[in-house]
């Protein structure tokens, strides 16, 4: 928009001209202040033009605006053309328009009002400032001064604020603004889509995950039910599966009700001195058929003598029993697990660790998330969940979780602990 249009467009004719001057109270003897002070204006036009440009390279909101030395010249020699014309007086339509024309200008290039409207007060500061100096021997003609460049100021700030407004600095500025929020709003519902398709996904793991020892318990009941003339030892393994399964549903229940407690902090360590060879025994001894059913071979292997543990002995227990039901779950027949534990410096490192199929680098980032969604064509099927449940309570024992792993070679997870 040209200047011209300006004035046209914010029906800025010579009678609302006037009028806006009346209403700010600028007359004739401002404009004999202002030639007053014309000559002091001129000797010290530098001086106040470096500390206006000083004070806006402090701030990055407008040092941004400047660019290199040789525009900033240039600037310089625009600002002291625009302040000497503020002492000259002659509020005409020429005065207005240039005005205009200096707003306008801003706007186009959007700098924000706020910094632009605040380098007005920086003016009237940088002047004040030599002024009380000058007429510091007449205080009532010093108040008189700043009262006309007040008003002349205040003049050029609302001609600033015209230019804004007509040159669509406010609506560009609503328009940036909506469509930030309209950004804000698509990222939210696509996040809440995500999160949708997430939980649908774990409920269909869960359920997967459930089946699996529901139907086995069915299945050898019914089994029992049919074949009742069979031998005791048969119906002995029966029961034994039955108990399997049995426990199996609990562990995943168990391990969805804490890691709720844990992301609720509502779960309380019982903390008690740990023997970790002996737990490492007993959770073998306690998969150990299961592993044999499936073809594989379950060990513990410790070297030299280990510390005793401060730490909660159930919890450390549910996780070796989650490790170890995974490991035998993905690890393929003839497969070698084993339970250890070795000492370091401050940690103790409890590990499981098979010779099975490995598991793919692009999944090994995911195994520790909830809302987890594996690859296409995974092998890894079930929630997941009892790996999740590891890193959390492993992190609530005040320790940590890692693992590595090599298809084709095997998989080791690994659970520091605190020693002290």
């Amino acid at each position: 928009m040209v200047p011209e249009d300006l004035l046209d467009r914010l029906s800025l004719d010579p009678q609302r001209q006037r009028r806006r001057l009346e209403f700010l109270e600028i007359g004739p003897r401002d404009e004999e202040l202002l030639q007053e002070i014309r000559e002091f204006g001129r000797a010290h036009v530098d001086e106040i033009v470096e500390d206006f440009y000083r004070h806006l390279q402090r701030f990055e909101e407008t040092r941004q605006f400047l660019g290199g030395p040789d525009r900033v010249a240039r600037l310089k020699q625009t600002q002291r053309a625009y302040f000497l014309r503020m002492l000259e007086g002659g509020f005409d339509s020429a005065y207005f328009e240039s005005r205009l024309r200096v707003g306008d200008a801003h706007q186009r290039i959007d700098m924000p009002p706020e910094w632009y409207l605040g380098a007005f007060a920086l003016y009237l500061r940088l002047l004040i400032q030599r002024l009380r100096m000058h007429y510091r021997h007449d205080p009532d003609h010093l108040c008189e001064i700043i009262q006309t460049l007040t008003k002349v100021i205040f003049l050029d700030a609302s001609l600033a604020i015209d230019a804004y407004i007509a040159g669509g600095y406010v609506q560009r500025a609503l328009a940036e603004q909506l469509a930030e929020m309209a950004e804000k709003a698509t990222r939210a519902l696509e996040e809440k889509a995500e999160l949708e398709r997430l939980k649908t996904d774990l409920t269909n793991m869960i359920v997967h995950d459930l089946k699996g020892p529901i139907g086995g318990i069915l299945t050898v009941t019914q089994l029992a039910l049919r074949k009742r003339g069979a031998s005791e030892e048969t119906h002995l393994k029966r029961f034994e599966q039955i108990q399997r399964s049995a426990r199996d549903l609990l562990r995943m229940i168990e391990n969805l009700l804490e890691i709720d407690q844990m992301e609720s902090g509502r779960l309380e360590l019982r903390v008690e001195a740990v023997e970790v060879e002996p737990l490492l025994q007993e959770c073998a001894a306690e998969y150990r058929a299961a592993a044999e059913m499936a073809g594989q071979t379950l060990e513990v292997k410790v070297d030299g003598e280990l510390p005793v543990l401060a730490t909660d002995r159930w919890l450390l227990r549910r996780i070796l029993n989650n490790l170890v039901v995974n490991a035998i779950r993905h690890s393929g027949s003839s497969a070698t697990i084993t339970l250890g534990a070795q000492p370091t410096e401050n940690q103790l490192e409890i590990f499981v660790a098979d010779t099975g199929r490995g598991i793919p680098l692009e999944e090994q980032a995911m195994l520790f998330q909830k809302n987890r969604r594996l690859p296409r064509g995974a092998h890894r099927e079930d929630t997941g969940l009892g790996l999740v449940f590891c890193k959390m309570a492993a992190e609530t024992m005040g320790g940590s979780i890692r693992l590595w792993s090599e298809p084709g070679v095997g998989t080791r997870f690994v659970v520091s602990l605190p020693i002290s």
